[in-house]
């Protein structure tokens, strides 16, 4: 199911290149243009190929922006990494690489530019129908494409046709009102999806991976969520930026809304149970759960009871069965996010055909596994690393935040020893945890697995230096940061030999049903913390609830619902765990602008299996709260990515974002 997409003509590669403006985008060659409609295939492949720019500009990659977050942190040495420079506030006009800004508007260019050539050269072998699911799938395009850009770069031109590269400078467009351009956005999804030809759903097919009515309604849904959030919805931290020149349709010289709207969050209300809807139905999207993994599990001759969870969880035989559903919750969700449409993953909404979660995988798995053939280790990265917040942010067995729970040991007592027998190094944070905890956090003492090290689990150990633990060499940059690895995405039966160390790749998820559910509960519980309608209490914990249940953990009540914890708190932590890693938690901290309280300087901490440079530590050397290596920090200006000095130079009806 891996797609191939492809931009056969090679006059199409200056799409890719630096130029002093974003329209600079089409080819030149007239006789190129002719190659590319001269068959069928010709004609799809140029169309389709407009997909691969969802690839290159994913945001899962934990190399691109939205790794600068909270959930992880990475060796210092990786200052390749765009996630690096954005994480510490280094981002400006004269070194930001217009790779994004140049490929998304690139990809329109050439959208508009099929556009144009398919109705100049109306190939003779299209039928209507052939012609109505292609400008669908550039409609479907455009209204994504521009999403990313509303995402990253606030506000932007909008170029809705092809525009020659000898147009002159004063015809460019400057930035759109962000409102005006969200419901751009819209239009060009609702294009898309009432078109008869369209497909409502995935068919497992050459057309697996490309746009359908049931990823037109959750990009819709997330698009509007964004917009009615405080960022957008009268919080913007500069109010007073606009532009100088360049006005939007009823708006001005505006650029943001200065006042807040609570009919956004109906709107962005409506969009989400349209979504769900479209989605459970004509989409055939419904969540995983135990009964979907039996397949998976018996194909890869695995058992639930493979997993190790710390033994003082269920002890005694009156708790074997607890143990059992308990184990099968966290082989489920290792599973949601390591599996496709053919194995049985029907959440799966709109996916990234390419390898992202097998390097996740690759930069997340600890050192020295298993020797090859030749003597040699066989090692993962050990560099992604889950900060103490992301793992403190993981419910309890109870379904509450650790410093929430009564039942749960004091913070005082977090980095001391379990006192398990035969596992010493693990410490009580990392007992009594919920299922994902276990699906997706790797921790000192814990197996590896289940059938990593040629069938067998590798117990991690982030302390010794012949393992995963801190080396004395300036050379090696793969290194664990806070005694904590990434283990989602990692299929379960991962197993690497003495002549192999592969990990299997899967679509990575974009979108799926779980974030829908979410996005519903958000509007509730914002429309109730705003009216104090309880019927939307009542919807925002039967949302959340249908997540928390499939995950193992506890329902929530009106109850829960406190001013220490309030059904906007529960919304928070719920999307900031199930959507870890998935390239969520960027945008979130933004769009809430709450940013500063969690990524300013020393907000990211962890164990210290690194700052202290210690050579094989001892346990209590170990275990001690550090503030993590990297220069992180936080400015107001960093809630939008700045554009190349070239893009405003050279456009004078263009402003720089905000702080730039």
């Amino acid at each position: 199911m891996k797609l191939s997409f492809n931009i056969l003509l090679a006059s199409f590669a200056a799409l890719a290149c630096t130029s002093c403006n974003f329209l600079d985008v089409a080819p030149a060659k007239r006789a190129d243009l002719t190659d590319a409609m001269k068959n069928k295939s010709a004609v799809e492949n140029w169309v389709y190929g407009n997909y691969e720019t969802v690839h290159v500009t994913n945001p899962i990659s934990f190399t691109n922006y939205e790794g600068s977050a909270d959930e992880f942190v990475t060796p210092d040495a990786w200052t390749e990494h765009a996630r690096q420079a954005a994480a510490y506030g280094k981002l400006n006009a004269t070194n930001m690489s217009d790779d994004y800004w140049r490929r998304l508007y690139g990809a329109i260019g050439n959208i508009h530019l099929f556009l144009r050539e398919l109705e100049i050269q109306n190939p003779p072998f299209l039928t209507e129908d052939d012609k109505a699911l292609y400008i669908a799938n550039t409609h479907f395009l455009k209204g994504y494409y521009y999403f990313r850009i509303l995402s990253l770069f606030g506000p932007c031109p909008k170029v809705d046709s092809y525009q020659p590269t000898d147009t002159p400078k004063e015809e460019f467009p400057g930035r759109y009102h962000f409102d005006y351009m969200v419901d751009y956005v819209c239009d060009q999804l609702d294009l898309a999806s009432n078109t008869p030809q369209f497909p409502a759903d995935y068919t497992l097919d050459e057309s697996y991976g490309r746009g359908n009515k049931t990823v037109c309604a959750a990009i819709k849904s997330r698009m509007l969520l964004y917009a009615a959030s405080p960022l957008w919805n009268g919080s913007f931290p500069y109010p007073a930026w606009s532009n100088t020149t360049f006005e939007t349709p009823g708006y001005g010289k505006e650029l943001v809304s200065k006042e807040f709207s609570l009919d956004k969050w109906y709107r962005a209300k409506e969009a989400a149970e349209e979504a769900i809807r479209i989605a459970t139905t004509d989409g055939h999207r419904k969540l995983m759960d135990i009964a979907d993994i039996e397949n998976m599990m018996d194909n890869d001759k695995l058992s639930p009871e493979d997993l190790y969870i710390p033994e003082s969880m269920f002890e005694g035989e009156e708790n074997a069965e607890a143990k059992e559903e308990f184990l099968k919750r966290v082989m489920l969700m290792r599973y949601v996010a390591a599996s496709d449409e053919e194995m049985g993953n029907h959440e799966l909404i709109f996916t990234m055909n390419n390898n992202a979660s097998s390097e996740i995988s690759f930069a997340s798995l600890p050192r020295n596994v298993i020797k090859n053939n030749n003597g040699e280790w066989y090692s993962g990265y050990a560099g992604i690393s889950p900060t103490l917040e992301m793992v403190e942010s993981f419910y309890t067995v109870n379904g509450k935040l650790p410093e929430k729970d009564p039942e749960f040991p004091d913070e005082s007592q977090w980095l001391t020893s379990a006192d398990i027998p035969n596992r010493g190094d693990v410490i009580k944070l990392n007992v009594n945890r919920e299922p994902r905890f276990y699906a997706w956090i790797l921790y000192d003492g814990c197996d590896v697995g289940p059938v990593l090290a040629d069938g067998s689990p590798l117990t991690l150990d982030l302390k010794s230096t012949d393992k995963s633990g801190y080396v004395n060499n300036p050379s090696l940059r793969d290194q664990n940061q806070t005694g904590y690895l990434n283990n989602k995405f990692t299929p379960p039966d991962t197993r690497w030999t003495g002549n192999s160390n592969s990990v299997e790749y899967f679509p990575a998820p974009l979108i799926r049903l779980a974030e829908l559910y979410l996005n519903l509960a958000e509007c509730c519980a914002e429309l109730y913390m705003n009216t104090g309608d309880a019927a939307e209490l009542d919807e925002a914990l039967t949302n959340l609830n249908i997540i928390r249940k499939r995950a193992g953990v506890p329902e929530l009540t009106a109850e829960d619902c406190t001013d220490d914890m309030t059904i906007r708190d529960w919304v928070r932590a719920e999307r900031r765990i199930e959507l870890f890693m998935e390239g969520h938690r960027y945008h979130d901290l933004r769009r809430w602008c709450i940013a500063e309280e969690h990524l300013k300087e020393g907000a990211r901490t962890g164990l210290n299996s690194f700052v202290g440079r210690i050579t094989n530590p001892t346990f209590s050397q170990f275990n001690q709260r550090v503030e993590v290596d990297g220069d992180y920090c936080w400015y107001d200006r960093m809630y939008l990515l700045p554009l190349h000095q070239n893009e405003v130079y050279n456009n004078p009806q263009m402003v720089q974002a905000p702080g730039y």
